[in-house]
C-alpha cells in the first residue's frame, strides 16, 4: 500500500450531485439554463439524497475532508437537510452557506438563518464540521448586497467564498480588483476558479493572503477555459483543488484533477519541470488544509493530527511496478485503488467496500430522486 494523508476537496456543489453529466445538453439548454430550471424542484428531502449521493463518492475516493458549496438554500430546511448529511457522513467539511439560484441579484442572504447555523454547528459539531459564506460577489450583485455580505461575514468570523474572474465578460468588472480597493481580500477568502485573473490580480491576492481554488475538469467542461495553473504556481498562491460538481465533472476523480493540473502548468510553459507531482499532492493535502485554518489537525501524517488516512493499492493493474510513489498517486492512481479510508480515526471503507453506506439502497434512491427531478 501506499499511506498518504485524506484528500480534501475545496469546493463542492453537492446538492446537484443527482443531476450527474446532465448538462450541457448537446443542441439544448446549456448548464445554467438547466440548473435554474431544476433547482426550483429540488425539495429539502431530495438535497440530502443528493448531499449523501456525492460524500458517498467523495469517501470512496479518498476524500476525508470537503467543502460544501451550497447555492441551493431555498429555505432554512434546505440547509438543515445538508448539515444532516454532513454530519452522518462521519468526514470533515465546510459548510457554505449560499442562496438559491434564482435569488434576485438586489436581494440579501438569510442572515438570520446563517446565524442559527453558526450557533448549531458550534453547539453540535465537535471541530469537525464549520461553516462559511458562500456570496455571488461583485460579478453577480451590485456593491449595497455584497459589501454587505463581507460585512456581515466579518462580524461573524467567517470565511467566505465566491465564484470570480470566470470568463473573459465578468473579468471585465475587475471583481477582483474591486474586492482589492476596499481591502477586503485577505486570508479567509476563497476565490474559486480566477479562470480569467491578470497579474495585477495575482499580486493582489499574493499581497492579501487570499487563496484560490481551481475546478479543472469543469472549468473547460463549461467554456471557462483553461485555469492559469503555472501562473498561481509561479505566483506562489495558495492554490486548492474542487470537483466542483458530478453535472459537468460526471465524477469525483481527485487523481485526474491533480494530474490534469500537472499537465496544464507543463503543456502552457512548455516546461516539464514547470510543477511536480508533489506540489499538485501539497495542494490537495497539507495546502487545502492550510488554506482552511485547519493545517493543525488535517493535511498530513503527523503525531498529534486527526488519523485521516488513505491507503492505495499498487498490486492493481495500472499502478505496479512503482518507482516513486507521489507520481504514482498522481499520475497513476484512480478511485478504484483507493482500498481503505480512514477519516477521525474511523475506517469508512475497508477492503474496498463503503462502510456506512447501503450503495443498493443509495442507488435505488438516486434513481427514484432523478425521477422525481427531471419528470416531476
Amino acid at each position: 500500500m501506499i499511506v498518504l494523508p485524506g484528500l480534501i476537496d475545496s469546493h463542492w456543489h453537492f446538492w446537484n450531485s443527482l443531476l450527474r453529466s446532465s448538462a450541457p445538453i448537446p443542441g439544448g439548454s446549456a448548464f445554467f439554463e438547466s440548473q435554474q430550471r431544476t433547482s426550483k424542484r429540488f425539495t429539502p428531502a431530495l438535497t440530502e439524497l443528493s448531499v449523501r449521493l456525492g460524500l458517498a463518492e467523495a469517501i470512496n475516493a479518498g476524500f476525508t475532508t470537503v467543502n460544501s458549496w451550497s447555492h441551493n438554500i431555498r429555505n432554512p430546511e434546505f440547509a438543515q437537510a445538508e448539515l444532516k448529511a454532513l454530519a452522518a457522513s462521519g468526514i470533515g467539511a465546510r459548510f457554505w452557506y449560499g442562496y438559491a439560484q434564482d435569488l434576485l441579484p438586489t436581494s440579501p442572504m438569510d442572515f438570520s438563518d446563517i446565524r442559527r447555523v453558526r450557533e448549531q454547528i458550534q453547539q453540535t459539531a465537535q471541530g469537525r464540521l464549520d461553516l462559511g459564506l458562500a456570496v455571488r460577489g461583485p460579478e453577480r450583485t451590485g456593491p449595497a448586497i455584497w459589501t454587505k455580505e463581507f460585512e456581515f461575514a466579518a462580524k461573524q468570523s467567517l470565511p467566505i467564498s465566491t465564484h470570480i474572474a470566470v470568463t473573459k465578460q465578468m473579468q471585465e468588472k475587475q471583481a477582483i480588483q474591486q474586492l482589492a480597493s476596499r481591502g477586503l481580500l485577505s486570508p479567509k477568502v476563497q476565490l474559486v476558479h480566477a479562470t480569467h485573473a491578470d497579474q495585477q490580480d495575482l499580486a493582489s491576492i499574493r499581497e492579501s493572503g487570499a487563496s484560490v481554488c481551481v475546478t479543472p475538469l469543469t472549468e473547460m467542461r463549461v467554456g471557462y477555459g483553461l485555469p492559469p495553473v503555472a501562473a498561481l504556481h509561479r505566483a506562489k498562491l495558495p492554490v486548492s483543488l474542487g470537483v466542483d460538481t458530478l453535472v459537468l465533472g460526471g465524477n469525483a476523480n481527485p487523481f485526474m484533477l491533480m494530474q490534469t493540473c500537472l499537465n496544464l502548468a507543463v503543456a502552457s510553459t512548455g516546461d516539464e519541470q514547470a510543477m511536480t507531482a508533489r506540489d499538485v499532492l501539497h495542494w490537495a493535502t497539507q495546502g487545502a488544509a492550510d488554506i482552511m485554518g485547519w493545517g493543525d489537525k488535517t493535511g498530513s501524517i503527523t503525531v498529534g493530527k486527526r488519523a485521516d488516512l488513505i491507503m492505495i493499492n499498487t498490486r492493481n493493474i495500472g499502478m505496479f511496478p512503482i518507482i516513486d510513489p507521489v507520481a504514482s498517486v498522481v499520475q497513476s492512481a484512480t478511485p478504484a485503488d483507493v482500498t481503505n479510508v480512514i477519516a477521525n480515526g474511523r475506517l469508512v471503507k475497508r477492503d474496498g467496500v463503503m462502510l456506512g453506506f447501503d450503495m443498493q439502497e443509495l442507488a435505488r434512491q438516486a434513481r427514484q430522486g432523478v425521477r422525481d427531478l427531471l419528470e416531476g
